[in-house]
C-alpha cells in the first residue's frame, strides 16, 4: 500500500498536466456522467434534445451548438446551463430545446438574404463541479474545464438544399418582381490585390526628418483578410525597395523604411542604413521583444540598388542587387533566423518611406518601390522610369566628376597664385604659346572636352577665385553669378536669331550653376525644359533637373515637386502621399524661417497682379507718394501710419527694402504713445526676444498688461509667452493662452494646443492628441504655420482617435503655409522689380519658375507676360490653365480658359469655366454665363445652387438669366450685344491695402518640444 501512495504521489509531481484528469477519474467514480438520450443527426428547426446526466455533488450543466464559419472558427450560436444543488448520486433527465441560428437554417430569399455557408457544427453537452464560492451564483469555467462532456457532430445542408423560411409578412408585387429579377445576380467583388507598389515615381529624400507616409487598411476580400489576420504571429511578407545614395547618413543610423505601429513604437520591419552602408534590419517578436541584425552590405555611393526583403515566420532573408553604370548587376543574399516568430500587423499604425520625426532618412531618391502584403517567393520590381533614372545618374556622376576637377583647380591655384603654372583647357590655351610648360595639374582630352565650359568659367575667374583665397563659399558665389547672368540670357535668346544656339549655352551654364551649389538653376532647367521656353518640352530632362532641385532641399524645387504631384502635371503621378513628403518639408522651413527677421534674403509673399494698376501703386517704394505720405503722416505722430511704416522696413514689404533699425525706430514710437494696444504688444514682443532692440523685460511685461487691459487679445498670448518661458508658471501661462484662445488668437490656440500635446497642463497632466489636434487646426484655418504643419502630421499618419485619415487636406493645409515662405516671397519680389524696371522678358523668366511652384499669382502673370510679348511657347495657356487648378483660382485663368474652350466649341467645359469664376465672385464670368444661358446651353443644377439660384418647374430661362444679371454690381455690368465682351480680360481684384502685412510680429510663442 505504501509503495502504492509512493507511485501515485511521484506521478503528481513528475506529471501535473495530467492532474484534473486523475482527478476528474477520481470523481466519476462516484458516478458523475453525461450523455445525449435522444439528438437530432443534422440541423434544424424546432427540433431538441434529451440529456441524461448524474452530479454526486453540485454541479452546473450545459449543452451548447458550436460551429464554424469560412470566416470564423468556434463560433458558439446556442447555449443552456442549468444547475442541481440536491438529489445527488440519482441519474436525471431534461429535454432541451435547440434553437439554431436562421442563417444556417434557412435558403435565400427575399426577408432573408445572407445565409451563411456553416461546417463542423457540434453538439455538445459538460458538468461543471461546483466550489462554496460558486455556488452563491458566480459562474465560470465551461465546456474546456467541465468534469465529464459529450458531442456530437450534426450535418449541415448547403445553402440551396435547405428549407425556405415561412413568411410571416406580404410583400408589394412590384417588390416581388424586383426581387425575381435580381435574385440570381452573381455579386463580383472589385478586384483586390496583396501586392501594392507604395513608389512608381522617384522621390527624392533630402536626408531630413522628412517622407512619404502610407498606411493600410483590412482586405476587403475576405479570403485576403482570413490570410492576412492569421499572420499576425505567423508572417509571410515581402519588401522590395529601390534607392539611390548621394551621401553616407551623417548620425550613425538613417531610415530607408519605418513602421510606427498604434503606440507609436516602432513596429515590424524598421529598416535602416548606418553610416558605413550596412543595413540594419529591427523587428518585434510575438513575445514583445525587439530584436536587430545587421547585413554588412558596404552599400556604394550614386549606384542604384535593390533591397529585396523577405519575412517568413522567425526567418529573413535580404537579397541586394547593385546596379553599376555598365548594366553589370552583383547580388548578394544575407540570412538571419531570430529562432521566434516575428509579428507583423501592417494595419497598425502607419509606415514611413524615408525620414520622419524620430529618425532622419537617407540622403538620396527611393526608386520604386512594391510591398506584397501576404509575401512572395518572387519579386517583380524593375527599374522604373528606366531611362529618367539612368539619366539622374549620368547627370550626378557628370557633377561629381566636375567638382572633382574644380577642386584640383582650386588647389592648383592655392599651390601657386601664379595663374601661368595652372593648366588650362585645351581650347583655352590655342592663342597661347606652344612651348611646354610646367603643370600643378592636367587633366585628360576628354575631361578638357566634357568640362570646356568649366574650365573657360575657371579661367575667366581666376582672379575672383584667388582673391577669395579659397572661402567655401567661393563656388557658390561663382553659381549665383551665371545664375543671374544665364536670366538675362534667356530673356535675349527669344528675339535672337542665335536663340537656339545662346539656349544650348544657357543649358550648359546652368548645369556648371547646379553643380557648384546654386540650386535655384535646377529649378530653372526643370522650368524650361517642362514649359518649352525656349528648348523643346522634353518630360524627362525637366523630371531629372526637378528630383535634383527637390534632393538638394531647395525650397522652390520642393514646392514644385509637391505642386505636380498634387495635381498630377507634366508626367508627374498625382500622389498625396509623395506630395505631402515635399511639402512637409518646405511648412517645417516655412516655419523656421518665419522667425529670421534679420534675413536679408527674406520678404512677404505679396499677391500683385501685373495688369492691375491699383495693386502695382502700392508696389512704388520708398520713393512712391504712399510711402512718403506715411512718413509725413508718422512724424506727426499718426499711431496707425507709425505702425504700418514699421511693418512695411521689419518685414521688406510694398517695395520697401528692409531696415530693421528703422522699423524698430517706428515701433517704439507707436507704442509709446500709449494709445494702441496693437503697437503696444508688437513692441512689447521686441523687447522680450531682443529682436532688433536691446532686451528689456520689464518694459516688455509694462506694455503687454497694459495691452490686454486695453482689450489686445494677442497680449494675452504674450502674457501666456512670458510666464511659460521666462517666469515657468505654467499654471499661469495656461490660463492667458486659454484666455486668448477663446477669443480667436491663433497663436494662443497653438500654443493650448502644445500643452495639450505634452501633457504641460497643471491641471490636466494627461496627454491629450486629439485635443492638441482641434487646437493646431484652427490655428492652421488662422493662417498660422505650425499649426499648420502639426495638424497636417495628423491628418496624414491618421494616428488621432476620432480623425479620419486625410491626405489631400493635409497637403492642402501646407501647400498654403508654403506660400508664406519668406524665400519664395524675395523671388517673387526680383521678379517684379524685373517687371518694373521695363525686363519684361526677364521677368517672364523668373514669374514662370515661380509659376511652376504652383503659386497663384505667379502663374496670372506668367500668362499675362506670355500674352503681351506674344512669346513663341503659347505659354499663356499652360500658366492659365493651371491658375485654374488651384484652391484659390484665379479669374483671368477661368475666364481665358473658357474663352478658349468656346471657341473650341466644347462649351461643356466652358460653361465649368465660367461657372467657377462666377462662384468665385467674377462679374464676367456670372455675365458669360447669363449669355450662354440665353443661347440655349444648360448649366449644372449645383453650380446654379452655389450661387442660390433655384430652377423649379415654373422658373423659365430668361428668368435665370434676369437674377444672374441682377447680381452683377453696377460699376462692373458689361456691355449687352457684344460677344467679344465674354472674351475680354479680366484678372481678379485682391482686397490689398498697406496693413496686409502679418499683424503679429510675436509668431509662434512656445515651440512643440516633441510631436510625433
Amino acid at each position: 500500500m505504501r509503495t502504492v501512495w509512493s507511485l501515485i504521489i511521484c506521478a503528481l509531481i513528475l506529471s501535473p498536466v495530467h492532474c484534473s484528469e486523475f482527478l476528474a477519474t477520481v470523481r466519476t467514480l462516484f458516478g458523475d456522467f453525461v450523455q445525449f438520450g435522444h439528438a437530432p443527426d443534422m440541423v434544424m428547426e424546432r427540433c431538441s434534445v434529451q440529456v441524461q446526466y448524474n452530479c454526486s455533488m453540485a454541479c452546473r450543466i450545459g449543452v451548447e451548438i458550436v460551429l464554424s464559419t469560412p470566416t470564423r472558427t468556434g463560433v458558439i450560436v446556442f447555449r443552456k446551463t442549468w444547475t442541481k444543488h440536491e438529489h445527488f448520486g440519482k441519474p436525471r433527465s431534461r429535454k432541451v430545446l435547440l434553437v439554431f441560428p436562421p442563417a444556417v437554417v434557412y435558403r435565400r430569399d427575399f426577408f432573408f438574404r445572407r445565409p451563411v455557408e456553416a461546417h463542423d457544427v457540434v453538439l455538445r453537452a459538460w458538468i461543471l463541479h461546483l466550489d462554496e464560492e460558486e455556488i452563491g451564483g458566480k459562474r465560470v469555467g465551461g465546456f474546456n474545464q467541465s468534469l465529464v462532456k459529450t458531442s456530437k457532430y450534426l450535418r449541415t445542408l448547403p445553402p440551396s438544399e435547405r428549407p425556405a423560411r415561412p413568411w410571416t409578412r406580404s410583400v408589394s408585387w412590384g417588390s416581388w418582381l424586383m426581387w425575381q429579377l435580381t435574385k440570381d445576380t452573381v455579386k463580383k467583388c472589385l478586384h483586390e490585390s496583396d501586392t501594392v507598389d507604395l513608389l512608381t515615381f522617384p522621390f527624392a529624400s533630402t536626408g531630413e526628418k522628412y517622407g512619404v507616409i502610407h498606411t493600410f487598411s483590412s482586405f476587403k476580400n475576405r479570403d485576403l483578410e482570413r490570410r492576412r489576420t492569421l499572420a499576425i504571429k505567423q508572417p509571410s511578407v515581402t519588401l522590395s525597395v529601390w534607392l539611390y545614395l548621394l551621401s553616407w547618413c551623417n548620425e550613425s543610423l538613417c531610415g530607408i523604411f519605418k513602421h510606427v505601429n498604434e503606440h507609436r513604437k516602432y513596429g515590424s520591419p524598421l529598416i535602416m542604413v548606418s553610416d558605413t552602408g550596412d543595413i540594419v534590419l529591427q523587428v518585434c517578436m510575438a513575445s514583445g521583444e525587439e530584436r536587430a541584425f545587421t547585413a554588412h552590405t558596404a552599400l556604394p555611393l550614386h549606384t542604384w540598388i535593390r533591397l529585396d526583403i523577405f519575412f517568413k515566420v522567425s526567418k529573413t532573408k535580404v537579397t541586394v542587387t547593385k546596379v553599376g553604370p555598365t548594366e553589370k548587376t552583383v547580388e548578394t543574399t544575407h540570412l538571419f533566423d531570430f529562432h521566434q516568430p516575428i509579428q507583423y500587423n501592417d494595419t497598425s499604425g502607419y509606415f514611413v518611406i524615408g525620414g520622419c520625426s524620430y529618425m532622419q532618412g537617407i540622403r538620396g531618391y527611393f526608386g520604386p518601390i512594391r510591398y506584397y502584403r501576404l509575401g512572395s517567393e518572387k519579386v517583380i520590381n524593375p527599374l522604373s522610369p528606366v531611362r529618367t533614372l539612368k539619366e539622374l545618374d549620368r547627370v550626378h556622376r557628370h557633377c561629381e566628376e566636375m567638382r572633382q576637377v574644380t577642386e584640383s583647380y582650386r588647389q592648383a591655384l592655392r599651390h601657386n597664385h601664379n595663374s601661368t603654372d595652372v593648366c588650362e583647357s585645351y581650347y583655352g590655351s590655342l592663342w597661347r604659346t606652344f612651348g611646354h610648360r610646367e603643370c600643378a595639374q592636367t587633366w585628360s582630352w576628354d575631361q578638357q572636352r566634357k568640362f570646356n565650359i568649366t574650365l573657360k568659367l575657371l579661367e575667366d575667374n581666376q582672379d575672383f577665385l584667388t582673391g577669395l583665397q579659397g572661402s567655401s563659399k567661393l563656388l557658390l558665389r561663382l553659381s549665383q553669378m551665371i545664375f543671374h547672368d544665364v536670366v538675362k540670357t534667356i530673356s535675349k535668346a527669344e528675339e535672337s536669331d542665335q536663340g537656339q544656339k545662346l539656349m544650348s549655352s544657357v543649358l550648359e551654364l546652368l548645369q556648371v550653376s547646379y553643380c557648384w551649389g546654386h540650386h535655384h538653376s535646377s529649378l530653372l532647367l526643370a522650368t524650361l525644359h517642362l514649359a518649352g521656353l525656349g528648348v523643346p518640352v522634353d518630360l524627362e530632362q525637366g523630371h531629372v533637373y526637378s528630383l535634383m532641385g527637390g534632393v538638394s532641399d531647395n525650397r522652390l524645387a520642393l514646392m514644385h515637386l509637391g505642386y505636380k504631384h498634387m495635381q498630377g502635371l507634366d508626367g508627374f503621378p498625382k500622389d498625396h502621399n509623395t506630395a505631402y513628403g515635399y511639402y512637409a518639408n518646405i511648412g517645417k522651413q516655412t516655419s523656421i524661417d518665419h522667425d529670421k527677421v534679420h534675413d536679408s534674403g527674406q520678404t512677404l509673399t505679396e499677391h500683385v497682379h501685373l495688369n492691375n494698376d491699383d495693386e502695382l501703386q502700392t508696389q512704388t517704394g520708398e520713393s512712391g507718394d504712399i510711402v512718403q505720405y506715411l512718413k509725413h503722416q508718422a512724424e506727426r505722430e499718426d499711431v496707425e501710419s507709425q505702425k504700418t511704416l514699421a511693418r512695411m522696413l521689419l518685414w521688406g514689404s510694398n517695395g520697401v527694402e528692409k531696415d530693421i533699425r528703422a522699423a524698430m525706430m517706428w515701433y517704439a514710437r507707436s507704442a509709446l504713445q500709449m494709445t494702441d494696444p496693437t503697437a503696444m504688444y508688437d513692441y512689447a514682443i521686441l523687447l522680450l526676444k531682443g529682436t532688433g532692440v536691446r532686451k528689456n523685460q520689464t518694459l516688455g511685461l509694462e506694455l503687454l498688461e497694459k495691452a490686454a487691459d486695453m482689450g489686445s487679445v494677442e497680449a494675452l498670448n504674450g502674457l501666456g509667452w512670458y510666464y511659460s518661458t521666462i517666469v515657468k508658471d505654467g499654471k499661469k501661462a495656461i490660463q492667458y493662452f486659454e484666455l486668448a484662445a477663446q477669443n480667436g488668437s491663433r497663436d494662443g490656440l497653438f500654443n493650448v494646443g502644445v500643452y495639450h500635446l505634452n501633457g504641460a497642463n497643471p491641471e490636466k497632466p494627461d496627454r491629450n492628441e486629439t485635443a492638441a489636434f482641434h487646437y493646431f487646426l484652427r490655428a492652421a484655418q488662422l493662417g498660422h504655420i505650425e499649426g499648420a504643419v502639426e495638424s497636417a502630421l495628423f491628418l496624414s499618419s491618421g494616428t488621432i482617435q476620432g480623425v479620419r485619415r486625410d491626405q489631400q487636406k493635409a497637403v492642402l493645409l501646407l501647400m498654403r503655409v508654403s506660400e508664406m515662405n519668406g524665400h519664395l516671397g524675395f523671388m517673387v519680389r526680383e521678379a517684379l522689380q524685373t517687371y518694373q524696371r521695363g525686363s519684361w522678358d526677364e521677368a517672364l523668366v523668373k514669374y514662370a519658375m515661380l509659376a511652376e511652384t504652383g503659386l497663384g499669382v505667379a502663374q496670372h502673370n506668367a500668362a499675362y507676360l506670355c500674352e503681351v510679348l506674344n512669346h513663341k511657347s503659347l505659354c499663356q495657356w499652360r500658366y492659365h490653365n493651371y491658375s485654374t487648378f488651384n484652391h484659390i483660382p484665379q479669374e483671368a485663368g477661368l475666364l481665358r480658359m473658357g474663352d478658349n474652350y468656346s471657341d473650341m466649341a466644347d462649351m461643356v467645359k466652358a460653361i465649368d469655366m465660367y461657372g467657377t469664376a462666377a462662384v468665385h465672385g467674377s462679374p464676367q464670368g456670372l455675365f458669360n454665363l447669363a449669355m450662354l444661358i440665353e443661347e440655349g446651353y444648360e448649366v449644372p443644377q449645383n453650380m446654379l445652387d452655389q450661387m442660390s439660384i433655384s430652377t423649379a418647374e415654373k422658373m423659365n430661362r430668361s428668368t435665370v438669366v434676369e437674377m444672374l444679371l441682377s447680381s452683377l454690381p453696377r460699376q462692373h455690368f458689361p456691355v449687352f450685344g457684344h460677344r467679344e465682351t465674354r472674351r475680354q480680360k479680366h484678372a481678379l481684384t485682391m482686397d490689398h491695402t498697406l496693413n496686409s502685412v502679418d499683424n503679429s510680429v510675436g509668431g509662434n510663442a512656445i515651440n512643440v518640444m516633441h510631436v510625433m
